[in-house]
C-alpha cells in the first residue's frame, strides 16, 4: 500500500463503501418486498381459515411463517452488514478531515486530566483540541486509559527496549489499514463508558454466592423441575397444596438473595454488546498474522481453557444478556417464579469466571494495548514524513532535526533543530512576545512524551536520552487551592528541584520562571535556580524575557548556551520568522504591541 498519499486511499476507500453500501441497500430492498408478499400470504390464509373449516390452511399458515423467518434472518444481517459498511465510510471520511488538521468526535481524553502532573497541564497533553484529542483513534475505555497511560506515565528503567518494541509493532500496524478501521468500527458500534466498563472486573471479582454451596446448586436446579413437574400432576389427582408449597419455597430463595442478585444483575447489565464488541475485536487480532514481537505477544495471550477467547467473551455477553430478561416487566416475575431464572443467571456467571476470570482482565488489557498502538499507527500512516526517534536510556541528550509542533496545520508549522546535550546543560531561549518561545518548548515537550510512548514524532529525525520530564509554564493561581501565581510557581518549580535531589534524570520545560514576583527578585531567584539545575543530572531548556539570564553563558560556557527568536517591524505590522537563532535577542516589541493597539506612550 502506498502511504505517501493517505488522503487518495481514504477517498478511494470511501468510493469503495459507498458503492457497497449501494449494492447492500438493493438487496435489501428485494428482501423487504419478500417479506411483504409472504406477509400478504399470510393475511390471506388468516382469511380462510377464519372463512372456512379446511385445516390445511393452518398448515399452509405454519408453512408461511417459516418462510417468512427465512428473508426475515437474511435482511437482518445485511441490516447489519449496512450499519457497519456505513461507520467504515464514516470512519475514513473523519480521517480525510484529520488530514485537513480538523479535530475529530473521538474521545478528547479530559476524563484524565491533572493540573498537578509533571508536565500534562502544561503540554496540553489532554483536553479539548489537545494532543491526546489530535491522536486518539481508541474506542474502547481500555484503549483509552492505556493511550492516557503512556502519554503521562515517566519512562521507567531500560525504557529504549520498551520504546523500541513499541516502535515495531507501530510500524507494522500503520501498513494494516483494513484491520485497524475494522477494529475502530466495532468499538464504535458500543457506548463504552467508563462506568459500563468499570463494573466488568468488578463483576468478575464478586465473591460467589451459588457456586460454592453445592446444596443450593443442587437445589436450584431440582426444585424448579419439581414445582413444574407436580403443577402437572394437579390434574391426574395430585393435591394443589403440593405444588403450591413448591412455589413457595422458590419465591423464598428468590427473597433471600435478592440483593445478591441485584448486585451482580446491576454490574452486568448494559455490558452484553460491550462484551460482544469486545469478542469481535479479539477475534479480528487472532486472525491476523503478525511479525513484530509485541503483536504477537498479544495475540499469544488472547488463550486459555483451550479455546479463543473471542469466543469465551461472546460466552459471557450471552449470559449477561439472558440476565436482561430482568427488564421485561411480564416475562420476568413468570421465569423467576417458575424456573428462578435469576439464580441461574448468577450461577453460570460463576462459572464464567471461576475458569476464566483472572484471563479476562488481561484480555481486556491487551484490547487496550493494541487499540493505544493503532493510535500510533494511524499517526504514522497520515503523516508518512515523520520519523521514529532514537532512544538512549544513558546519556544526556536531545537532538532533533526540523522538529515541529503537530497541533499548528502544516502550512503554518515553522520547524526547527535543536541540538542539546552533556550533563547539566540548559538552553536559555530569549525573545519578544508573540516570537515562538512557548511554542517552541511546547513543540520539544510534546514530541518527547511521544518518543518516549513508543509513537512516531514530528521531525526529520532524532535523538532523545530518557528522563523524567517537568515543566513550569502555565503556572495559574488558585482560588479554590488558596494559591497566588508566584506561590503555585514555586511549588512547581520545587518539583524540578525534588526530582533532582532524589538523584532522578530529569529535563526541564521553565517559561519564564518566577513571573508572580518583582523584577529585582526574579532575576535574582531566576540565576540562582539556574545554577542548582545545571550542577546536577538534568538537561533543559529555559524561555525568558530576562537578559540577566543570559550572562549566565560566560560563567559556564560548557553547560550554557543562548538562542533566541526575534521579530521585526514592516510598516504597521509586527512579523516572526518563527526560526531558533544563536545567541541572545537583541530586540523585543512590547512598546511597539502597545501602540499597534492604540496605547499612547
Amino acid at each position: 500500500m502506498n502511504i505517501k498519499h493517505p488522503k487518495k486511499i481514504y477517498r478511494l476507500r470511501i468510493k469503495e463503501y459507498k458503492t457497497g453500501l449501494r449494492s447492500v441497500k438493493k438487496i435489501e430492498t428485494v428482501l423487504s418486498i419478500i417479506k411483504l408478499l409472504i406477509a400478504a400470504g399470510g393475511i390471506f390464509i388468516l382469511y380462510k381459515i377464519a372463512t372456512t373449516n379446511e385445516n390445511v390452511f393452518l398448515l399452509m399458515l405454519g408453512l408461511d411463517a417459516v418462510l417468512f423467518a427465512i428473508p426475515a434472518v437474511i435482511h437482518e444481517y445485511f441490516i447489519r452488514k449496512h450499519i457497519f459498511l456505513s461507520v467504515l465510510k464514516k470512519i475514513n471520511e473523519m480521517e480525510t478531515q484529520a488530514l485537513d488538521h480538523q479535530f475529530l468526535d473521538y474521545n478528547d481524553g479530559r476524563a484524565f486530566t491533572d493540573e498537578d502532573h509533571n508536565y500534562t497541564s502544561d503540554l496540553d497533553i489532554f483536553g479539548p483540541r489537545s494532543i491526546f484529542h489530535y491522536i486518539n483513534r481508541t474506542t474502547t475505555h481500555p484503549g483509552k486509559e492505556h493511550l492516557a497511560d503512556w502519554l503521562k506515565i515517566p519512562p521507567g528503567k531500560n525504557h529504549s527496549g520498551i520504546v523500541a518494541v513499541r516502535q515495531e509493532a507501530v510500524q507494522e500496524l500503520s501498513s494494516m489499514l483494513t484491520l485497524r478501521q475494522t477494529i475502530q468500527a466495532h468499538g464504535r458500534l458500543i457506548e463504552d463508558s467508563a462506568k459500563n466498563t468499570a463494573a466488568i472486573p468488578v463483576m468478575l471479582k464478586e465473591p460467589s454466592f451459588i457456586l460454592e454451596k453445592i446444596p443450593l446448586v443442587w437445589l436450584i436446579h431440582i426444585l424448579p423441575i419439581l414445582t413444574l413437574g407436580a403443577a402437572g400432576l394437579i390434574f391426574t389427582g395430585l393435591h394443589w397444596n403440593i405444588p403450591l408449597i413448591l412455589f413457595i419455597l422458590q419465591l423464598g430463595l428468590n427473597r433471600k438473595y435478592k440483593k445478591n442478585v441485584l448486585r451482580i444483575y446491576n454490574l452486568a447489565s448494559f455490558n452484553a454488546k460491550v462484551l460482544k464488541a469486545y469478542s469481535r475485536i479479539i477475534k479480528e487480532i487472532e486472525n491476523t498474522d503478525f511479525s513484530s514481537r509485541l503483536l504477537k505477544n498479544l495475540k499469544y495471550q488472547l488463550q486459555a481453557d483451550g479455546k479463543t477467547s473471542s469466543s469465551q467473551i461472546r460466552s459471557l455477553s450471552f449470559l449477561t444478556a439472558l440476565f436482561e430478561i430482568k427488564k421485561s416487566e411480564i416475562l420476568h416475575p413468570i421465569f423467576n417464579s417458575l424456573i428462578l431464572w435469576d439464580l441461574h443467571c448468577v450461577y453460570r456467571i460463576e462459572k464464567w469466571k471461576s475458569r476464566l476470570g483472572p484471563h479476562a482482565s488481561e484480555w481486556f488489557k491487551t484490547i487496550g494495548e493494541f487499540e493505544a498502538l493503532s493510535s500510533f499507527a494511524n499517526l504514522l500512516f497520515n503523516h508518512p514524513d515523520w520519523s521514529f526517534p532514537e532512544i538512549s536510556d544513558t546519556g544526556f541528550e536531545i537532538q532533533a532535526e526540523s522538529l515541529g509542533h503537530f497541533l499548528i496545520p502544516p502550512q503554518q508549522r515553522i520547524c526547527n533543530d535543536i541540538h542539546l546535550g552533556g550533563k547539566g546543560s540548559s538552553l536559555i531561549i530569549t525573545g519578544p512576545n508573540m516570537a515562538g518561545k512557548s511554542t517552541f518548548l511546547k513543540t520539544i515537550g510534546v514530541n518527547l512524551v511521544l518518543a518516549f510512548a513508543g509513537s512516531p514524532v514530528c521531525a526529520r529525525s532524532s535523538r532523545f536520552s530518557c528522563f523524567q520530564l517537568y515543566s513550569s509554564m502555565k503556572v495559574s493561581d488558585s482560588l479554590d487551592k488558596q494559591l497566588s501565581l508566584f506561590y503555585a510557581e514555586l511549588q512547581r518549580l520545587k518539583k524540578v528541584l525534588d526530582a533532582i535531589h532524589r538523584k532522578e534524570k530529569v529535563f526541564f520545560l521553565l517559561d519564564e520562571m518566577l513571573k508572580g514576583t518583582n523584577a529585582l527578585d526574579r532575576q535574582a531567584g531566576a540565576q540562582a535556580l539556574l545554577k542548582q539545575l545545571i550542577g546536577d543530572e538534568t538537561l533543559g531548556v529555559v524561555a525568558t524575557h530576562d537578559l540577566g539570564l543570559t550572562k549566565l553563558e560566560r560563567e559556564f560556557p560548557d553547560k550554557i548556551q543562548n538562542s533566541h527568536f526575534d521579530g521585526y517591524i514592516k510598516g504597521d505590522k509586527l512579523l516572526f520568522d518563527y526560526k531558533l537563532k544563536s545567541g541572545k535577542c537583541e530586540s523585543f516589541n512590547a512598546l511597539a504591541l502597545m501602540r499597534k493597539i492604540g496605547i499612547e506612550i
